[in-house]
């Protein structure tokens, strides 16, 4: 077997749906730490490892199906012989899945799933040109449904409902903990424990987050007016807003707008 590493883009995508972007056959065991504005699943094919973010801490070993999540910094270490495949992908659908399946940045390690590695394998071999879309999409949904079934508690629930409230809200410059809480019928404070709890970070920062890759999105998309993509995603004042962006993304909205148009060059 080749011990080449294997990458293949995706070209297109429904942003109402789920997307992918990348399909990679890791081989080489390189160690890296990085931020990326997509999510992704890993299988551990082989060997051993070791992931770190800012809520977990987690040894990996072969049959291991791991998340990271995008603009959340990880680190991925070899720690021996360390072979592992990814997808990364994003879409509206991908809030839903994590909910159904309990997937936060806290449980984002499941153990169990060798069985699924020669899928994995024979997906990646057969993708090209024409098909990459169809068959990393296969194989990110067949994963999702291959997680093991389990009975949605009612704090699992009211999670849910708070993160879909925050998709469904996060262009109302008024939405807030306070507005969710009205809206769910909840005391905040009780909201704002389980979500930091469940989620990993709290409530102002998802929110902050949500809004930050709505407004990468709108400028990636074309959108250049830097009043308008504040509006779109929920600020009112754009100078607030600009810099919410580069304590966030590391550069002003005009710098990302011109290193946008730079790439496109």
């Amino acid at each position: 077997m080749s011990t080449q590493n294997i990458c293949k883009f995706i070209k297109s995508f429904n942003e109402d749906r789920i997307y992918t972007q990348k399909f990679v056959y890791e081989k080489s065991g390189n160690t890296f730490c990085t931020t990326v504005s997509a999510n992704a699943v890993y299988l551990v094919v082989s060997g051993s490892g070791r992931l770190t973010t800012d809520s977990v801490k987690a040894d990996l070993r072969a049959g291991n199906i791991f998340f990271t999540f995008e603009n959340l910094a990880y680190k991925i270490e070899s720690v021996n012989n360390f072979q592992y495949m990814y997808i990364t992908f994003s879409g509206n659908r991908s809030v839903e899945l994590f909910a159904r399946f309990g997937i936060t940045p806290v449980k984002c390690v499941f153990e169990g799933h060798e069985g699924i590695t020669t899928f994995w394998q024979n997906a990646i071999a057969k993708a090209g040109e024409k098909n990459l879309d169809l068959i990393s999409e296969a194989v990110l949904l067949y994963t999702f449904g291959e997680m093991a079934p389990y009975k949605e508690s009612a704090e699992q629930q009211l999670i849910r409902s708070m993160v879909k409230y925050i998709e469904n809200n996060f262009t109302d410059n008024s939405t807030s903990l306070q507005s969710m809480s009205n809206a769910l019928g909840y005391n905040g404070k009780y909201l704002s424990r389980i979500f930091k709890t469940s989620i990993g970070i709290n409530f102002s920062s998802y929110l902050t987050n949500v809004r930050i890759q709505n407004a990468v999105f709108l400028m990636e998309q074309g959108v250049t007016a830097i009043k308008n993509v504040a509006l779109l995603s929920g600020y009112k004042d754009p100078f607030y807003f600009s810099s919410v962006f580069k304590s966030v993304i590391g550069m002003s909205p005009s710098e990302y707008i011109e290193s946008i148009k730079n790439s496109s060059k």
